[in-house]
């Protein structure tokens, strides 16, 4: 059984890459990407989210603007092998002594780590979040997701992304095992959106399973 943990700041997307990775559990999808296996869900709670108060902002996918409180979790199962895994996504807001709790847990249990940053801010912002996590392994793997919201030549961005973000843990003595470019919502007009959606699934497969 492996436990992964997504670890990011505020609105990196960690919820809406499990929300993803559900919806291709559960309609089959999941056989269909690369290193693809029949899996099937055994749990799905995302009772960690909270609609934030007077939130009229809409997110991509037309739902009120929410923050994870406590960490929401999706526990799944390879039919073949019948190993069962567990991934947990907690919010981002360290600032609130539950959420950093929840942080810190999940930190310390997780046997995989995944870093998320988002392509929509600047990632200094960012490492401050992981400059706070105190329980780290010695390898991790990044996810560089909303790649949708980069501008410019799509591969010298990500490249330059991919730099700066190896250049930080490197500082902290940890290596980075393999990143994984997302994008974790059906987006409209982007071209290459059914790729980086596939990674998502892809890239906890890959994490799990092998």
């Amino acid at each position: 059984m492996v436990n992964i943990g997504l670890l990011g700041d505020i609105s990196a997307g960690k919820t809406s890459i499990l929300r993803l990775f559900v919806r291709y559990l559960k309609v089959g999808d999941i056989e269909q990407v690369k290193g693809g296996e029949k899996c099937v869900t055994i749990k799905v709670d995302f009772s960690g989210e909270a609609t934030v108060p007077g939130g009229d902002k809409e997110d991509r996918l037309n739902q009120k603007e929410t923050k994870t409180i406590h960490p929401n979790r999706v526990v799944f199962r390879e039919v073949k092998s019948g190993r069962a895994h567990t991934i947990f996504a907690p919010g981002g807001d360290r600032a609130r002594s539950v959420i950093r709790m929840g942080i810190i847990t999940i930190s310390r249990i997780a046997t995989q780590i995944v870093a998320v940053f988002s392509c929509d801010r600047p990632l200094k912002t960012q490492f401050e979040f992981f400059r706070d996590v105190r329980f780290f392994p010695d390898n991790i793997s990044v996810c560089i997701n909303k790649v949708d919201l980069l501008k410019g030549d799509l591969k010298d961005e990500i490249e330059k992304l991919e730099a700066e973000i190896k250049d930080f843990f490197k500082q902290r003595k940890i290596t980075i095992v393999e990143t994984f470019v997302t994008c974790a919502e059906k987006m409209e007009g982007f071209e290459d959106v059914q790729i980086y959606n596939d990674r998502v699934a892809e890239m906890l497969l890959k994490i799990t399973t092998q």
